[in-house]
């Protein structure tokens, strides 16, 4: 059940993003979401296709008419990103003025530096490497120091190696 309806919304904003806005903004696309909640405990699939839902009917509408959309978009956004800042596309992000996977990594390291807690600096090289496949500015050498720091604590070769590597990389394309 769940997956139909979540087949549902995606062919939905699949439409909006072509052009044809209808589908979300007819109130079956709401009674979606309503269906959706009942079926239980939402998981970040889910809260992602009903905040792309809002944030589409935000776009569909005029301005004034889509407020209460553009809140419930933001508010589901910025709840997934809390979770994990990969979870809003990078459009949406800079849209909502919401902070990088690179942005956030960085902040992590500090904080690691700052409590020496080691679950900060993991998340930290899972959020640049992140950064790095975006293509962010600075993301490779934030991630490099990132992993020699991960490798000073565990000793893991594996972060060492990466690290050489990445350095290798920023030689070749200078």
């Amino acid at each position: 059940m769940r997956e139909r309806l979540l087949a549902d919304l995606d062919a939905r904003i699949a439409a909006h993003a072509d052009g044809d806005s209808s589908g979300v903004l007819d109130a079956q696309a709401l009674a979606l979401v309503t269906e959706l909640a009942a079926a239980g405990e939402p998981d970040a699939g889910s809260l992602v296709r009903v905040a792309a839902l809002h944030l589409c009917r935000y776009q569909a509408l005029r301005p004034a008419l889509g407020e209460a959309d553009l809140r419930l978009a933001r508010t589901l956004y910025a709840k997934l990103h809390s979770v994990d800042p990969r979870l809003v596309p990078a459009r949406v992000r800079d849209f909502l003025g919401l902070e990088s996977p690179h942005d956030r990594g960085v902040a992590l390291m500090r904080e690691y530096g700052r409590t020496g807690r080691l679950d900060d600096l993991e998340r930290a090289v899972s959020l640049l490497r992140q950064a790095v496949l975006e293509e962010r500015a600075g993301a490779r050498d934030h991630l490099r120091t990132a992993l020699l720091r991960r490798f000073g604590r565990t000793g893991r070769p594996a972060d060492l190696e990466e690290a050489t590597e990445l350095a290798r990389e920023a030689t070749d394309t200078s």
